[in-house]
């Protein structure tokens, strides 16, 4: 138990923070040069200087936005949190219940949290704030990601729940729909969302709105969005329920 335990805690880790974000970005600056007090009432037309070809040190540091540094890497963290939770597992209580505990409710508070984030702050905020083709094309890479991380830790709480107290059939139940849910959306329905708008905007980009393909695309994305929106909403709801289930233990 220990070591079945141990393996799906850090294939959770892993997963959770094998994404590192791109520390690369352009950055074009322009020096600011101070004029001369008599050149502001100059009525000859300034030159500009001539450009001058930016060396491979210059080229480096405008493309260099920050430096990898080791506790951004993977495998810090990963040794970070394997050294919290070897430090928790001090407990009174016994081993393998211990590990079965802090592995579900790990695995729930990064799935619920991660659902509930993407909902209604991540989403809603790149939705305002984006162009509409930046925000889908964006979305067509974090979708994926979300649900394999979704359905990864709705895993494993399927796999703990049973060692735990709160172990019933509404518990498991609850959870088994939620990954129901979430399977559907991740080897369903978000690919042919995306692939469906990928189409789209290819159609725009080539002026082809106007035809009957496109607004066929139009229409089965409204379709296939919306199915994709309800049930992630029904795996939340799934989510709350086992969340009810969860607070139940804690109440002595």
């Amino acid at each position: 138990m220990h070591l079945i335990s141990g393996f799906l805690l850090i294939s959770l880790l892993s997963l959770a923070i094998s994404w590192q974000p791109n520390s690369r970005v352009l950055i074009r600056s322009s020096p600011m040069t101070l004029a001369r007090p008599s050149a502001l009432f100059s009525t000859t037309p300034a030159v500009p200087p001539p450009p001058t070809a930016p060396s491979d040190e210059n080229s480096a540091a405008e493309t260099e936005w920050t430096k990898p540094r080791l506790h951004n890497s993977a495998a810090f963290r990963s040794a970070a949190i394997l050294g919290a939770l070897a430090l928790a597992s001090q407990s009174p209580v016994q081993p393998s219940a211990a590990v079965s505990a802090y592995v579900h409710v790990l695995a729930f508070g990064t799935w619920f949290g991660t659902v509930a984030y993407t909902t209604f702050v991540a989403g809603i905020t790149m939705f305002k704030n984006l162009p509409r083709k930046t925000f889908g094309k964006l979305q067509a890479k974090l979708f994926p990601k979300y649900f394999m991380l979704s359905s990864a830790t709705l895993v494993l709480q399927l796999v703990t729940v049973r060692s735990l107290s709160i172990y019933s059939k509404k518990a498991v139940t609850a959870l088994a729909v939620a990954l129901a849910m979430t399977v559907l959306n991740q080897f369903v329905l978000e690919p042919i969302s995306s692939n469906n708008m990928m189409e789209r905007y290819n159609l725009e980009d080539a002026g082809d709105t106007g035809t009957d393909r496109y607004k066929k695309l139009k229409a089965d994305f409204g379709k296939f969005h919306g199915m994709s929106s309800l049930t992630n909403l029904i795996a939340m709801c799934a989510g709350v329920v086992h969340a009810v289930y969860l607070a139940s233990a804690l109440v002595v």
